[in-house]
């Protein structure tokens, strides 16, 4: 799955060996411990496959059609294959 480095930073990384001293539990009831997500380009595991515009509003866009859209990079977690 790809994301943006902004979603990526929201999900848990499983190669994270320790926790830090607080937690919190996230929306579903899991327990998601506060510094153990995604780091996204700062991580060797990182692969970026291009870029993905977002436009005023929030939504991805393909093109600019305004002269307005963000463009952001976007990738996935390598550690594990590719990408599907």
């Amino acid at each position: 799955m790809l994301f943006t480095e902004r979603e990526a930073s929201n999900k848990w990384c499983p190669l994270v060996r320790s926790a830090p001293n607080g937690s919190n539990a996230d929306a579903d009831g899991g327990r998601r411990l506060e510094g153990n997500c995604c780091i996204a380009s700062r991580c060797m595991a990182w692969r970026m496959v291009g870029q993905i515009g977002i436009g005023p509003n929030g939504e991805k866009r393909d093109r600019d059609l305004d002269g307005r859209t963000q463009w952001v990079d976007r990738g996935f977690c390598g550690a594990f294959g590719e990408a599907q």
